[in-house]
């Protein structure tokens, strides 16, 4: 069984993934800017590599997304 804390990670990860398709960029797009593999991101998106702060900022304006909005979203979807 998911812990609380996975369920809401998984959640913010949906959420950066909607927004991505929402601005219509491709996981590849992402990947270039964030200057790392199409693969790599992909993981970080299906929540197989883990995100890191740093990771989440960079994502977060990329997508033009307030961070602190991802946080509240997931808890309260």
């Amino acid at each position: 069984m998911n812990k609380p804390i996975d369920i809401h990670i998984f959640k913010i990860l949906d959420l950066i993934r909607q927004a991505r398709l929402n601005k219509g960029i491709s996981q590849y797009e992402m990947s270039s800017r964030l200057c790392i593999s199409q693969n790599t991101y992909f993981k970080i998106e299906k929540g197989k590599t883990k995100l890191d702060v740093y990771r989440l900022i960079q994502i977060s304006n990329i997508l033009e997304l307030n961070i602190c909005d991802l946080f509240v979203n997931s808890s309260s979807t």
